[in-house]
């Protein structure tokens, strides 16, 4: 190419870059277009570009639309490589790691250990390093040659000189191996292409190429220094138009291009400047700037945009919405965030940039089949995969497994001390199936969890493969002939089914791109299921799926692909610290100062640095010039209820110097269907037509409303009577219902990795072991010469019951039992607990986890008796030697408000007769106690001032029978003990506890 052929385009303004855009494409024809590219930064760029063509010769005089290729630097490289005969097989980016992978074992094992261990992630970083060592030019004998000598002389005294020199001659070894495999496989990286690329001219070569972007020191989407020696060199390119905007090439770019491109032809864009828009200020400015609107965050400034656009299409002064643009830094969170924002308030939105893969749900369940076998198929890991909406996993019959079938098999999987392993599960599948006919409730919740536990043995066993060391490649086969058998398909009415099919596709194309590339590079290389969930996981993590989001409407762009749209009016949103600019992306190997040897003529990192933040600046004083009409510009305070500060580009405002107006205030501004009925006047008509009935009968006059929204239900049969639950009732009648009746389910509130019906029962079973031991040896009272000799048997049954528990376990669960420095420990709680009562009478004998099962009649205040049939255990009773009785229930933490609690009384009564019948003798209830593992007060007994321990008790059973005829009548108000109680209920928004508020107690 002559040097006639490169020329520079210098646009004043990003009109004036568009229009010698269009001007470089408007002469093309079919055949002209077709060896013609334009190199944009992203893919949403090259969109955007295409959509300004179009609306250019709409408008013209109707034209043909010829539009050439126009696409990234790595399209770039595919469309040169496809120029070529042969045309080399280009690698993907899997292969590409897959290889260096390869030849990173190899440098290994000839001797050159590196100084980490080589991880799926770090072989990522050691690509980008190979990468941009090559995209300056230079070879792997540059690299070697630089950093040894840079390294050698101090590694002598300087042990972290002496880590990165063997570090460099690891990556030295391991890139040589690359490329020495790369050659053998015969295919080509973007390197290797670009070698051939210059040796060999193209049968058919490109004859023009049109660069919109900067280098890559101003951009990083830009040219590298390798690439600009491509096209200055490239067989057969006429023309070379590079086209940039002042701003860009007063940062320092003009001075790098000429030196890379000498004899570069300047031309001045002949096109009249546009005149400035117009800076809407807000009525409440940031501190930053007094242009700049401060919202609370992301969701609250999407919020400030929608009352805008709103406001300003009822005055008759909106743009068009596809003129409108929102520009941001990162899609992300913007695009999900969007979908309530705008949705709610019926604006119509599009995104042109792709999505992160591993944010779809589907890529999530897929994380619940790795993780079901990384955690040996433990209990909550199956319960969470059998639940999975994505999956279809029946039992033998191939029905649809019932959600009571899997809360059963929770249930029944914690009580029988479930922790993991198939060969466990197996033998719980055929004791399960061997129970004929069930007799307690344990093997009645068995029977009803067999369909869900048959399902979970299919899964695991389809999946049993993975847990042994084998091929990478047949590992990720395993887990596609698993997706493949377990996918559900989506439902004909679903409104996501094309979103949801096409990232199935997507997953399972780049699950099955990396088994190939393993397959075909690198078949000896085997692993165990973490290092295959950890490359999985990092692949799903960096790949993106291109989908449309939304309809026509609003545009959201990002900062590199908003100069290539037209738009009327912009706001630039999110302008916090690390996003505008963001920070730069360093290398995890080196610092800056060594990696400057690499680059094609020495330079300072900190000028380097420089330069490309005065990019940034440039490029944001670009965005400022972007719109025809109006601009804004908007901050925020939080993200993630972390503080951040606004960036300080936001100091080039000024010298934009843009006319300036008040934005109009929005406030009061009704814009989200949520508001048309949360806000007077209520407008439910504004809700689709399902949604605006319920809201009309929401919004009816209160009076006389129906009994149902005082939550009556109607009549309802319990089917097994338990006291707890009867209790949970007290506590709030609709939560009740919500769980009882409804069967709804709510979040587990346990802070470790057992659940607190696990940890109960282990606490129970412990004490119960613990008193077996005590009393086998004829012992039965705990006094307080006792007492050293209890603690120590105590800690030996600990020890063995922790034995049996996971070493993360143990360490949570050791000092809850047997105390720390800052707490005195469970065991301490309940042996000095009986020590203390040990002079009141002697304990002669103790029941543990005692059953109460029977018919017992309880009485009404007035008399009146009633039969209540009970199937229960008490935690314990002590008989004493003078003939009475001592009820103790054990609670984790918190005991029950005295006022309402059932179950220590109704034991108490209940055991009492119990025993009489039992021994023929009358027992009486000397005292009846909570013992707290871990609350405020170790012992609570249950006793009221003024009153006698019979009252209470009678008092106790007025209140069973009342709660057990307001469940029969189904009364279920959302009348809840304590309003506190609200803040953790998850039903609190449904509850309608302003009916309630207003009804007489008794109903």
């Amino acid at each position: 190419m002559s040097a006639r052929g490169r020329r520079l385009h210098r646009a004043a303004d990003p009109a004036a870059f568009r229009a010698a855009l269009l001007d470089l494409t408007s002469d093309l024809t079919p055949f002209t277009a077709r060896d013609t590219f334009v190199v944009v930064p992203t893919r949403a760029a090259a969109e955007q570009l295409r959509r300004t063509m179009e609306d250019a010769r709409l408008t013209s005089s109707g034209a043909a639309l010829v539009v050439p290729p126009i696409g990234t630097r790595a399209d770039l490289y595919a469309a040169l490589a496809t120029r070529l005969l042969p045309a080399p097989r280009m690698l993907t980016p899997f292969e590409r790691e897959v290889i260096l992978g390869a030849a990173a074992r190899v440098a290994v094992e000839a001797g050159h250990a590196p100084p980490f261990t080589v991880r799926p992630g770090l072989v990522a970083e050691m690509l980008a390093l190979y990468d941009l060592v090559r995209r300056n030019a230079r070879t792997i004998d540059d690299f070697d040659r630089n950093l040894v000598s840079e390294l050698q002389d101090a590694a002598e005294s300087d042990r972290g000189a002496a880590r990165l020199l063997a570090q460099t001659r690891f990556l030295t070894a391991a890139f040589r191996e690359y490329e020495a495999r790369r050659a053998a496989a015969g295919a080509c990286d973007e390197h290797a292409c670009r070698e051939r690329l210059v040796a060999e001219a193209a049968p058919h070569p490109l004859a023009r190429l049109v660069v919109t972007v900067a280098d890559a020191i101003a951009d990083a989407n830009g040219l590298w220094p390798a690439d600009l020696l491509l096209v200055s060199r490239l067989p057969g390119l006429a023309s070379l138009e590079i086209v940039a905007t002042e701003a860009t090439l007063g940062a320092g770019f003009l001075e790098r291009v000429h030196a890379a491109l000498p004899e570069l032809e300047e031309i001045t864009v002949d096109r009249a400047a546009a005149p400035l828009p117009v800076l809407r200020t807000p009525g409440t400015a940031s501190a930053a700037s007094p242009s700049v609107a401060e919202y609370r965050d992301r969701e609250d400034e999407l919020a400030g945009v929608a009352r805008r656009l709103k406001r300003a299409r009822r005055d008759g002064d909106a743009s068009a919405l596809h003129r409108t643009a929102l520009v941001v830094a990162r899609p992300l969170p913007y695009l999900y965030l969007a979908r309530d924002a705008f949705d709610g308030a019926g604006i119509p939105f599009e995104a042109l940039d792709t999505l992160p893969l591993a944010a779809e749900p589907y890529a999530a369940a897929v994380d619940l089949a790795l993780e079901a076998v990384v955690a040996d198929y433990s209990r909550a890991s199956l319960v969470a995969l059998l639940r999975s909406p994505h999956f279809r996993i029946t039992d033998d019959s191939g029905v649809d497994l019932d959600p009571a079938a899997l809360q059963a098999l929770d249930a029944a999987l914690a009580e029988a001390r479930y922790l993991g392993g198939l060969d466990r599960l197996e033998d719980l599948l055929a004791r399960w199936r061997g129970i004929a006919a069930p007799a307690s409730r344990d093997e009645r919740r068995r029977v009803r969890a067999l369909p869900a536990l048959t399902a979970a043995v299919t899964a695991a066993r389809a999946l049993a493969p993975l847990a042994s060391e084998a091929p990478v490649s047949a590992h990720i086969e395993t887990l596609l002939a698993w997706l493949s058998r377990f996918d559900r398909p989506a439902a004909a009415d679903d409104p996501n089914r094309s979103r949801r099919r096409r990232v199935q596709a997507a997953v399972r194309g780049a699950l099955g791109a990396l088994a190939e590339a393993y397959r075909r590079h690198d078949p000896d290389a085997t692993a165990d299921i973490g290092r295959v969930t950890a490359a999985a996981r990092r692949w799903l993590e960096s790949q993106t799926f291109a989908l449309h989001t939304g309809a026509p409407g609003l545009q959201i762009v990002d900062a590199d692909a908003a100069p290539y749209g037209a738009f009327d009016d912009v706001q630039i949103v999110g302008l916090v610290d690390g996003e505008w600019p963001e920070r730069p992306r360093r290398s995890v190997f080196y610092p800056a100062s060594l990696l400057a040897a690499l680059a094609p003529a020495p330079v300072d990192p900190r000028a380097r640095e420089r330069d490309a933040l005065n990019a940034r600046r440039a490029a944001f004083r670009d965005l400022l010039r972007l719109p025809a009409r109006e601009i804004r510009l908007s901050t925020i305070q939080l993200e993630d209820d972390a503080v951040v500060e606004p960036t300080t580009l936001v100091d080039e405002i000024p010298a934009a110097g843009l006319p300036t107006l008040p934005d109009p205030p929005v406030a009061g501004v009704r814009v989200f269907r949520s508001e048309a009925v949360s806000t007077p006047p209520a407008a439910p008509d504004a809700l689709a037509p399902e949604a605006a009935a319920w809201a009309r009968l929401r919004l009816a006059p209160r009076e006389g409303p129906p009994d149902r929204f005082r939550g009556q239900a109607g009549d309802w049969s319990m089917r097994r009577i338990s006291v707890s639950r009867l209790e949970r009732y007290l506590n709030c009648p609709f939560r009740f219902f919500a769980s009882e009746v409804l069967r709804l389910e709510e979040e587990p509130e346990d802070e470790d990795t057992r659940t607190p019906l696990e940890r109960g029962r282990f606490l129970h079973e412990l004490f119960e072991r613990f008193f077996s031991e005590w009393q086998r040896g004829g012992r039965q009272q705990i006094t307080p010469d006792t007492l050293p000799e209890a603690r120590e048997l105590f800690e030996a049954v600990c020890e063995q019951a922790l034995s049996r528990l996971s070493a993360a376990e143990a360490a949570i669960e050791r000092p809850r039992l047997l105390g720390s420095a800052v707490s005195p420990g469970i065991g301490h709680r309940v042996l000095a607990m009986e020590a203390e009562r040990s002079a009141a009478s002697e304990v002669v004998a103790r029941l543990i986890e005692y059953p109460i099962e029977g018919v017992f009649t309880f009485h009404r205040a007035d008399g009146t008796p009633r039969d209540v049939e009970l199937n229960a255990k008490a935690d314990r009773i002590d008989l004493l030697a003078n003939g009475s009785l001592r009820v103790i229930d054990y609670k984790s933490n918190r005991t029950p408000n005295l006022k309402s609690a059932l179950q220590l009384p109704v034991y108490s009564l209940s055991a009492r007769d119990q025993l009489s019948r039992r021994d023929g003798r009358a027992w009486t209830i000397a005292e009846a106690m909570y013992v707290s593992f871990e609350g405020d007060r170790a012992v609570v007994p249950f006793a009221e001032r003024g009153k006698t321990l019979a009252e209470l008790l009678d008092a106790a059973e007025d209140r069973l029978i009342a709660t057990l005829d307001h469940i029969a009548a189904g009364r279920f108000p959302p009348r809840p003990e304590r309003r506190s109680l609200c803040a953790s209920c998850p039903y609190d928004a449904v509850c309608r506890k302003e009916w309630v508020d207003e009804a007489p107690a008794d109903e």
